[in-house]
């Protein structure tokens, strides 16, 4: 018997909350492996690097394996992989094998993160996916708040060798988790891995196919841009003003708490007002306009509070655009196509945002470069409506 879908989606949801609390590990131990492991900052800026920069090179093999040897036994031996890359980061005593296991860790999140928008399109149907997709995403903030609250207490009280530690057993209870519980839907084409037989063809992802999850990558990536360069970013530009260091993350950590909350309220609206677009366009404007604003304000917590809601309200349509984009038999290496431009966009705007306070010398730039991230994120999207009306038409005719 297959369990109720939502069943499932609480367990991926908890498999993948181990990925934003293994993400959080390194920077909430970071002044400690400093003291006690003998690397320097620019090594720990190195680790965390690592997590997300072999995206880029690793997600679309993911969406293959997947469509090779099945999605369950992908994302199962993803989750082995974080728990390994926990482990060995748990027992290194240096940089070197630090390194090797957050490069094992962050693998192993691609792998999941791309195989798991595929379990969950394959669940959900119609405007459940928006709302789906949404609570999915939402486990990686979860995992990034509970990184935030326990880790250093953790460290503190067992030494840093413990949150990489705990961080392995959390994976590994994912991985338990996925294993007891997941089964495919009778309607999910079946992967040759699944023990079904293989959709024909379905590796050969069309031109158009190709160009329509590209585009929609690349709004996600914009869209993500506003609200990462805030994170990135934004206590630096508050402690420019005055404002301490501490003092500084709480204000970010509350923005990024109401982003949490807001991602599943956006999947709920969506699905009752099936308005994806319009809720797009208005959020990623809105989120723009409101990032743009920081600099010229004093009281700014409204304002960061504003812009996790703005950013969080349309999650749940922005990666729905993945499933929409290509048919369910081109689902895994499409999920890998649209991450692949997502890693690229990870690596790139933290650097620009970078590059534009050193060449202005302006705290505040990096807002600006988020309000124009929002800006293209609008643009994108009409122009990936305006590619799929045009294939249509072409594919009517």
């Amino acid at each position: 018997m297959t369990p109720n879908p939502w069943f499932v989606l609480g367990a991926l949801f908890l498999a993948r909350t181990s990925l934003g609390y293994q993400f959080q590990s390194v920077g909430s131990v970071a002044p400690i492996l400093v003291e006690e492991m003998g690397i320097d900052f620019t090594q720990v800026g190195t680790l965390i690097g690592l997590f997300s920069a072999l995206g880029v090179l690793t997600a679309l093999p993911a969406g293959q394996l997947g469509r090779m040897f099945g999605e369950k036994r992908v994302v199962l031996a993803g989750l082995a992989m974080m728990a390994a890359g926990g482990f060995i980061m748990g027992t290194a005593d240096g940089f070197t094998m630090a390194a090797v296991g957050r490069t094992v860790v962050g693998a192993g999140g691609v792998v999941i993160t791309v195989s798991m928008v595929k379990l969950v399109g394959d669940l959900f149907e119609g405007p459940q996916v928006i709302t789906a997709m949404a609570i999915l995403m939402n486990s990686w903030p979860v995992g990034i708040t509970i990184g935030l609250w326990t880790q250093g207490a953790l460290a503190e009280a067992w030494g840093w060798q413990a949150v990489f530690l705990t961080a392995g057993i959390g994976s590994l209870g994912g991985m338990i988790l996925v294993w007891l519980l997941y089964r495919p839907p009778p309607r999910a084409p079946r992967s040759s891995g699944d023990g079904g037989q293989s959709v024909p063809d379905a590796g050969r992802i069309s031109f158009r196919e190709a160009t329509l999850v590209s585009v929609a990558g690349v709004v996600w990536t914009m869209f993500n841009g506003a609200f990462l360069v805030v994170m990135a970013f934004g206590p630096a530009l508050l402690v420019s003003e005055g404002t301490d260091v501490v003092a500084a993350g709480s204000v970010i950590g509350i923005g990024t708490f109401v982003y949490m909350l807001a991602i599943p309220l956006g999947g709920w609206l969506s699905s009752r007002f099936d308005r994806p677009n319009t809720v797009m366009l208005a959020s990623f404007a809105l989120a723009g306009i409101t990032v743009a604003t920081v600099p010229f304000v004093d009281a700014q917590l409204p304002l960061f509070i504003l812009a996790g809601i703005f950013v969080g309200v349309p999650t749940g349509n922005v990666m729905a655009l993945t499933v929409e984009m290509v048919r369910k038999e081109h689902r895994n290496i499409g999920t890998g196509l649209y991450y692949t431009w997502h890693y690229i966009g990870l690596s790139a705007v933290p650097a620009i945002a970078g590059w534009s306070v050193d060449s202005t010398g302006n705290a505040a730039a990096p807002m600006w470069v988020g309000a124009g991230c929002s800006a293209l994120a609008i643009l994108l999207l009409v122009v990936v409506r305006g590619l799929q009306s045009r294939f249509r038409g072409q594919a009517a005719a």
